[in-house]
């Protein structure tokens, strides 16, 4: 399903503001999505160096957390700010687990959708989702649920090398745990499971899906009224960050019938409404598409291209809960290319960017520029320190050997 991006709503058409979660680059790109509905758009954060919040597009308002009662406070506050209940967007996944959490005292303030709690709980936690892919016969890598150490002699029953990750996700994003680790062998899965058991209670590993990072495909959705897919994009990763194991660097559109055919197919059996998504690998050996893992309720690091693309997911979710006339379906730019940084190009260095691309970079825009020129200096300069670091470190041992040495030896 597509729809252009280059249509908007009319000049009659009513401009209820859209209220963003998150200024992360997600929240970037969400934030340009709907500004082509021309309608008011907030952006909470807690960092005022976020990206999202340097746009030309938005209202900036800031909040002390972004998950919490004290957050369902601030929301509560907000929307008496704004006077009507404004379109909902979350891109932060701490907030849609606290929104998801006390949507009964928002679903009156906010317009959003979503799963029901349990589904959301379900399918934000890896093992949960693991074992409930299991019983309904979902492609999933093969694994096992360490709960206990009683658990760890499963792992012995899978082909290494394998992958490691905490079941709860809060645990990364809170510190508590690595998202995710590799082990090489058995014995290392075994060890490392018994680490991450003591940091985050439950354990999910897996078996490697083996191939190279562009196997890695996605699909992008928004599902409305009587669980109608409102919109459907799938798009394919040409490089992550760190490669292998990282965030999507570069990705285009891919379409790709399978997908979507089982994409849809697992969201009519959880009633599944809202934005998510749905990440896939082909596995190399069987040639097999594995789901890697579900993206609920919120919105997706990549889901810029989609619009760049042609579907503008957050602009055709904006207008069917206000009940305005859908955007018009256009073709899909096969052409365009987003790439997460002009950093992680350089890093990266030969990317497999197809021939005749349109690359967009995901925080320089000419029209929009702030988002880019509060991002880059920071981080190139954090950059730079990352790159000195072993240089320092060195020098800080030759000096501390060369006081430590007694006058003769010197």
């Amino acid at each position: 399903m597509s729809s252009a991006t280059n249509q908007v709503s009319g000049s009659s058409e009513r401009r209820v503001p859209a209220v963003v979660i998150g200024g992360e680059l997600n929240g970037l790109g969400v934030c340009r999505s709907l500004a082509m509905g021309r309608m008011p758009i907030w952006v909470v954060d807690c960092k005022r160096s976020n990206p999202a919040l340097w746009s030309r597009y938005v209202h900036r308002v800031f909040t002390d957390a972004l998950h919490g009662p004290g957050f369902i406070d601030f929301l509560r506050d907000l929307q008496r700010r704004l006077g009507e209940p404004p379109f909902l967007v979350v891109t932060d996944e701490l907030a849609l687990l606290t929104i998801s959490e006390h949507r009964k005292q928002l679903e009156r303030l906010y317009r959003f959708r979503l799963p029901a709690h349990e589904t959301v709980l379900m399918l934000h936690d890896k093992a949960r989702f693991h074992e409930h892919a299991g019983l309904h016969g979902w492609p999933v890598p093969n694994g096992a649920v360490v709960r206990a150490l009683a658990d760890t002699p499963r792992i012995a029953s899978l082909r290494p090398p394998m992958i490691l990750k905490p079941a709860d996700k809060r645990h990364f994003h809170e510190g508590h745990a690595p998202r995710l680790i590799t082990a090489e062998n058995c014995a290392d899965a075994i060890a490392t499971a018994e680490r991450l058991l003591a940091q985050a209670g439950e354990v999910l590993v897996q078996e490697t899906i083996e191939g190279s990072d562009d196997n890695i495909y996605f699909c992008l959705f928004y599902r409305g009224r009587d669980r109608e897919t409102l919109a459907l994009f799938t798009g394919q990763k040409l490089a992550s960050t760190p490669p292998g194991i990282g965030s999507t660097a570069f990705c285009t559109a891919a379409a790709n019938e399978e997908l979507e055919r089982t994409t849809k197919g697992i969201l009519d059996q959880v009633n599944y409404v809202g934005f998510g998504g749905i990440e896939y690998k082909r596995d190399a050996r069987s040639g097999r598409f594995l789901i890697i893992e579900p993206t609920v309720g919120r919105t997706d690091w990549q889901e810029e291209v989609a619009t760049l693309a042609g579907v503008n997911i957050p602009l055709i979710a904006y207008r069917h809960e206000l009940g305005l006339r859908p955007l018009s379906e256009g073709p899909i730019d096969g052409r365009m290319v987003w790439q997460s940084s002009w950093i992680e190009r350089i890093r990266l260095g030969a990317t497999p960017i197809p021939p005749r691309s349109v690359v967009v970079d995901g925080y320089w825009r000419r029209d929009d520029p702030l988002p880019a020129l509060a991002h880059y200096p920071h981080h190139a300069a954090h950059g730079v320190a990352l790159h000195l670091q072993p240089w320092f470190a060195e020098l800080q041992r030759k000096l501390g050997a060369a006081v430590c040495r007694r006058p003769s030896e010197a």
